[in-house]
C-alpha cells in the first residue's frame, strides 16, 4: 500500500535525507539542506532545492521546485510550508496530479487540509495533458476530496484558452474507482422520432453492482424511461438486466397513445451443488417496439423474441440440461406459436467399452410442447448409439455407427391415443490423410505442410410411415436417407520458428469439395446432388477470405453463395465485405463495413447493407469521430427503410458519455 504523506515523521519506517549540503542543529532538532534535496520514507519522496525540517514537530519549509510524490499522487510548487506529521500545509504556485484519473489541478495556492482534502485558490482542473489542454475548468475556489469529488465555485469552461461556458457551481469526480453521477447526454434528430435528447445517470451500488437510469426525450413520440442493472456475485454469477418504457403519443405523425415496454435479462453462473444457471431472456409487449427504437439491423428488423432459461449439471461424461423456452412472434399475433415448457436432455458422452474398438453413447430428450391454440402434448425421445473406431494398416480410419431412435407421445389435447414410433439409423465414415512437408518453401516460413484428406460417408435411415405421429418439430418427420457423401480436403499449413519461443502455426489455405450421391427412389432422376465448395485463405494475419458455395451440377447454376473478406490491422483500420445469395430463401444481399483510423485524430466508420434482388438499400451508417487524449466528439448518421437519424455525442475523460437511446437496451 502506498505511504500517506501524513505518516512521515511518525511512521516506524526510517527517514532518509540527502542533499548537496546538509547541517543539523541539535538544540532545535532542525535540519537544513540545500542543493538537490531528497527526503524519503517508504514510498514517499519530498524533493526541493532548499529544505528546513524540524525532526520533532515535522514542520518543513521547502523552496525551489518542490515535489511531494507518492505512487498514486504528485504535488508540485515553488514554495511549501508543510507539517508532515499532520499531513497539512500550503504549496504556492502549485500543481496537483492524480495518476489513475489523469486529473491535473493548478492553483495560486494549494492547501492540504487533511489526509484526503485539498483547497485550491484561483485554479484550474482538467484530465487533458499539455501546457494548453484541449479543455479545462477554471474556478475561484476548488475543494477536492481524493476518492470523492472536486467542487468548484464560479467556474468557467475553456476550450483551449477560450472561455466557453460559465457555471456558478459544479461537481466533478476525483475518484480512481467507478463513480456515480450524471453522464454527458447525446442529442440528435430522427425522421421517425423527432428531436432526440438522451440523458443518463450512473449509480454505483457496491464493488460488484451498478445501475444506469435513462431518460429520453423524443419530440415526436414521448418520454422514455430506462433502467440497466449489472452485477457480479459469488460462484461466478454475473449478469445484467434492462427495462425500458414509454407511453407513445404519436408514430409517423399519427396519434396512437400506446404503451411500449421491453424487458431483458442475461445471466450466467453456478448454484450450490455444481448446477450451472443460464438465462437469456427478452420480451417486448408490442410488435412495433424494435421498429420504433431499434438502431441497427439486428434490432429494427427482428421477427421474434425469445426467452431461454436453463439449469445444467455434469457428472463426468453424463450431462443433464433442463430448459424453458418462450417465443413471441413479432410479425403476426400467432397464438399457435410453439413453446417448450420445459425441455429436458440427459446425455451420456461417447465412452469406450473396455479395451475394445467399440464405443457407446446415449441421447435422451423430454419435451412438453405448449401453445395457446393448437396441438399440445409431451414427447420422450431415446437414442442409444453404438460405434466403432477401426484403423486399417494405420492409414485408413473407419468409423461405423448404428443407433435406434424411439419417440413416445402422450397427453395430446386432440383426443388421440398415445403414439410411438422407432427406427434404426446407420452410418459409416472412412477417411485417410496423405501429406508432405516442405522446408523453407518461401518468405519467412520455415516449413509448409500440404495435406490431402479424402473422406467417404454413408448414411442410411429407412423409410418409415410417420403420418400418425403429432407434428411439433423436425424430429417428428425424419426423412428417409440412403446416400453417400464423398469429400476431398486440402490444407496448406505453415510453421514459423522463433528464437527462444515456441513455433507458430497458421493454416494458410483450406479447400473442401463435397457432394452427395442419393440412392433413394425419389432421387432416381438426379442422383448427384449439389456440389459444395468451402475455402479459407489466410495469406497474412491481417487478411482473411472465406467462401461457402453450392453448385447445381444439373443446371450449372449457383444455388448458394456466401463470401466474406476482411482486412484488419492493429491500428483499428479494417474493411469487411460480405455477400450472401440463397435461391431457395430468396436472399441476395451484400454488406460493407469500413473503419478508418489512419487519419488520426479523425476516425471514420461506414456501413452499408444492400438488397440486390430488389435494388434497394437496406441500411447505411456513417460515423465521424474526433478523438483527443481527454475528450472525443462523434457525429453519426443512420438510415434505413423506416428511419433517418443523426446523433451527436461528446465524451470527456472522467465524465463519460451516453452512446444512444436507452430504448436500444444493448442486447435487445
Amino acid at each position: 500500500m502506498a505511504a500517506e504523506w501524513g505518516q512521515v515523521g511518525e511512521s516506524e519506517q526510517p527517514v532518509q535525507l540527502e542533499a548537496d549540503q546538509l547541517s543539523y542543529d541539535k538544540d532545535t532538532s532542525l535540519y537544513r539542506a540545500s542543493g538537490d534535496v531528497k527526503l524519503t520514507q517508504g514510498d514517499l519522496e519530498v524533493r526541493s532545492q532548499t529544505l528546513k525540517w524540524n525532526q520533532v514537530s515535522g514542520e518543513i519549509e521547502a523552496e525551489g521546485d518542490v515535489q511531494l510524490i507518492s505512487p498514486d499522487e504528485e504535488l508540485f510548487g515553488s514554495k511549501a510550508h508543510y507539517n508532515l506529521q499532520k499531513g497539512t500545509g500550503t504549496v504556492e504556485d502549485g500543481r496537483f496530479y492524480l495518476r489513475d484519473q489523469n486529473l491535473h489541478v493548478h492553483g495560486q495556492t494549494i492547501e492540504r487540509r487533511g489526509n484526503l482534502d485539498y483547497r485550491i485558490k484561483n485554479g484550474t482542473f482538467t484530465t487533458c495533458d499539455g501546457v494548453v489542454p484541449s479543455w479545462k475548468f477554471g474556478a475561484s475556489q476548488i475543494d477536492v476530496t481524493l476518492g470523492g469529488y472536486a467542487r468548484a465555485r464560479n467556474t468557467i469552461f475553456y476550450l483551449k484558452d477560450m472561455p466557453s461556458l460559465y457555471f456558478p457551481y459544479m461537481i466533478y469526480p476525483a475518484k480512481t474507482e467507478r463513480e456515480s453521477g450524471l453522464l454527458i447526454p447525446g442529442v440528435g434528430y430522427s425522421s421517425k422520432r423527432g428531436v432526440q435528447y438522451s440523458g443518463a445517470y450512473y449509480q454505483v451500488l457496491g464493488v460488484n453492482q451498478d445501475a444506469t437510469l435513462y431518460l429520453d426525450y423524443l419530440s415526436d413520440m414521448g418520454i422514455g424511461k430506462g433502467l440497466e442493472y449489472r452485477y457480479v456475485f459469488g460462484r461466478g454469477n454475473a449478469g445484467e438486466a434492462r427495462a425500458y418504457h414509454m407511453n407513445v403519443d404519436k408514430v409517423d405523425g399519427v396519434v396512437v397513445d400506446e404503451e411500449r415496454y421491453a424487458l431483458e435479462w442475461q445471466h450466467d453462473g453456478s448454484l450450490p451443488g455444481g448446477v450451472r444457471m443460464v438465462a437469456d431472456a427478452e420480451y417486448v409487449n408490442d410488435d412495433q417496439y424494435f421498429e420504433d427504437f431499434g438502431n441497427v439491423a439486428e434490432e429494427y428488423n427482428k421477427d421474434k423474441v425469445q426467452s431461454i432459461f436453463s439449469l445444467s449439471k455434469s457428472w463426468g461424461k453424463y450431462h443433464l440440461v433442463g430448459q424453458l423456452k418462450y417465443t413471441k412472434d413479432l410479425e403476426v399475433d400467432d397464438p399457435t406459436t410453439l413453446q417448450l415448457l420445459p425441455r429436458i436432455n440427459f446425455d451420456a458422452s461417447r465412452q469406450r467399452l473396455g479395451e475394445s474398438i467399440f464405443y457407446y453413447s446415449l441421447e435422451t430428450e423430454y419435451s412438453n410442447f405448449w401453445r395457446q391454440e393448437g396441438l399440445r402434448g409431451e414427447r420422450l425421445m431415446l437414442r442409444p448409439i453404438l460405434a466403432a473406431s477401426i484403423q486399417l494398416w494405420d492409414v485408413i480410419g473407419v468409423a461405423p455407427e448404428i443407433s435406434y431412435r424411439e419417440r413416445y407421445y402422450w397427453n395430446l389435447n386432440d383426443d388421440s391415443d398415445s403414439e410411438n414410433e422407432g427406427f434404426a439409423e446407420f452410418s459409416t465414415r472412412i477417411n485417410t490423410r496423405v501429406q508432405k512437408v516442405y522446408h523453407r518453401p518461401f518468405g519467412l516460413f520455415d516449413k509448409l505442410r500440404h495435406s490431402v484428406e479424402p473422406e467417404l460417408v454413408y448414411r442410411y435411415i429407412p423409410e418409415v410411415n410417420q403420418e400418425h405421429l403429432p407434428d411439433f418439430d423436425d424430429y417428428d418427420r425424419i426423412d428417409e436417407k440412403n446416400q453417400i457423401e464423398y469429400a476431398l480436403v486440402q490444407r496448406f499449413t505453415v510453421r514459423s520458428d522463433r528464437v527462444d519461443a515456441s513455433p507458430t502455426y497458421r493454416e494458410l489455405f483450406y479447400l473442401r469439395l463435397s457432394q452427395t450421391y442419393d440412392l433413394t427412389d425419389e432421387a432416381r432422376e438426379q442422383r448427384f446432388q449439389e456440389l459444395r465448395i468451402e475455402t479459407m485463405l489466410l495469406p497474412t494475419t491481417w487478411l482473411t477470405l472465406q467462401t461457402d458455395t453450392t453448385l447445381d451440377v444439373d443446371s450449372g447454376d449457383w444455388t448458394k453463395i456466401a463470401v466474406e473478406g476482411k482486412i484488419e490491422d492493429k491500428q483499428d483500420n479494417s474493411l469487411r465485405v460480405e455477400y450472401r445469395y440463397d435461391s431457395d430463401e430468396d436472399i441476395d444481399y451484400g454488406s460493407v463495413n469500413l473503419r478508418v483510423a489512419f487519419l488520426k485524430p479523425v476516425y471514420l466508420n461506414y456501413q452499408q447493407r444492400y438488397e440486390f434482388s430488389t435494388d434497394e438499400q437496406l441500411e447505411q451508417v456513417i460515423g465521424i469521430e474526433y478523438r483527443q487524449q481527454c475528450w472525443s466528439a462523434q457525429l453519426s448518421y443512420h438510415e434505413h427503410e423506416e428511419d433517418r437519424s443523426v446523433m451527436l455525442t461528446f465524451t470527456m475523460r472522467g465524465i463519460g458519455s451516453v452512446g444512444g437511446l436507452g430504448g436500444s437496451l444493448g442486447g435487445i
